[in-house]
């Protein structure tokens, strides 16, 4: 990496088509390749049920914080680039989330908030989504969301509690391996 301005960086990584562990470490590994971008750390990869949308088929997740040079957008595109390059077709006549090969998010940039019409960070269903916060958690649980200023800890415990007492549907997911 060069030696100009870095920012720290969350990626979440999901798979629900073809090997979800081979495509989503595949995917991991063709970040590093960029000059601009350093991985620092990935979690274990967890099987997840579907959320937010009708599927039979399991999803392989993770994530993923890595250091880049590059600004919320281009570290879009890349990620946009890399899902392309493993496989994602996106339908954009089709309505709500459909079955993929792989989907790349990205979670946090720095304390970056913004709201433009490809991007919204933080990304807006972090807090409602177990297999994005269990990752997160196992490897940066003193990150602070930067609209609440709560720890992703502290948003997992909540997500937890809420589930336990009824007030959002429960979400399977276990840990089926340890990466980082």
């Amino acid at each position: 990496m060069r030696a100009g301005k870095t920012t720290q960086a969350f990626i979440g990584f999901g798979s629900n088509l073809g090997n979800g562990r081979q495509l989503v470490l595949s995917a991991w590994n063709q970040l590093a390749v960029e000059e601009t971008v350093l991985l620092r750390k990935l979690s274990s990869l967890y099987v997840t049920e579907a959320v937010g949308m009708a599927s039979r088929s399991l999803f392989t997740n993770g994530v993923g914080m890595v250091e880049t040079e590059f600004g919320p957008s281009e570290l879009l595109h890349l990620l946009l680039q890399v899902e392309t390059e493993h496989g994602r077709l996106r339908d954009v006549h089709a309505s709500g989330y459909q079955d993929r090969f792989l989907d790349l998010d990205l979670l946090y940039f720095g304390d970056t908030v913004c709201s433009l019409p490809e991007l919204i960070l933080p990304h807006p269903h972090i807090a409602s989504r177990l297999f994005v916060l269990a990752p997160l958690v196992e490897i940066a649980p003193w990150f602070q969301d930067p609209l609440t200023g709560q720890t992703v800890e502290i948003l997992y415990q909540q997500l937890l509690s809420q589930i336990q007492q009824g007030k959002v549907p429960a979400q399977g997911i276990s840990r089926i391996e340890r990466v980082g």
